[in-house]
């Protein structure tokens, strides 16, 4: 009788004592993104305050969107120059339009006229916004375009190239047939050229790449 009555008391400390942690309503190994800026620009902070609001309320898409990217690192902002805002806006359908851009617009010299351009962004460069000022456009903040154009009415979304950066250009293994990455060597191309740098490169994994038997 006192083992059946220890076996039992075991039985329900085991039953009522939690293994691990439930994890309920996330998907495991799906992507979540971001919550909220990582920064403490108060004014951002502001800004993805009233756009989350429009996305709610107003049930605008591009508010839900123009929400997500001033939520984003910088790396995935990256800059968008005049002359891109330009080659969009040369069709005349898209000549009334408010480019939009959660970023920092800079200024291409390249092109010397510049037709007037109605332009939000986060940040303007000072010769950009010269720019764009003495052309006859406007430059606008989030806030003032919230409360020209709340849904996003006559608005186009636009953002620069994200793998446009040097870091960029070197991501991948050099060497690898099929493959344009950049070799990182920097500095170190002097004393890297002796005899026993990078030996048994195309053989295995660890020495840059490994040429599959059919390729060798």
């Amino acid at each position: 009788v006192s083992t059946q009555s220890t076996w039992e008391s075991r039985l329900s400390a085991h039953r009522t004592t939690s293994m691990g942690i439930d994890r309920t309503g996330t998907k495991i190994g799906g992507r979540t993104g971001r919550k909220e800026a990582k920064c403490n620009n108060p004014y951002l902070r502001v800004l993805i305050k009233i756009y989350n609001f429009l996305g709610r309320r107003a049930n605008s898409r591009f508010a839900q969107v123009v929400a997500h990217r001033l939520r984003m690192s910088k790396t995935n902002r990256p800059p968008v120059s005049t002359s891109k805002i330009m080659r969009y806006f040369k069709k005349r359908c898209n000549k009334k339009k408010i480019a939009v851009v959660c970023s920092t617009v800079t200024n291409d010299n390249r092109h010397t006229r510049l037709p007037p351009l109605i332009v939000c962004a986060l940040r303007f460069t000072k010769t950009a916004r010269q720019r764009i000022v003495s052309a006859g456009g406007q430059c606008l903040t989030f806030d003032q375009l919230a409360m020209v154009a709340p849904t996003g009415r006559n608005c186009v979304l636009l953002r620069g190239e994200v793998t446009a950066r040097k870091e960029c250009k070197s991501y991948g293994a050099p060497g690898t047939p099929g493959s344009h990455a950049v070799p990182k060597l920097g500095e170190r191309k002097a004393r890297m050229r002796g005899r026993k740098h990078e030996r048994a490169r195309g053989r295995r994994t660890s020495r840059g790449y490994k040429v599959k038997s059919g390729n060798a």
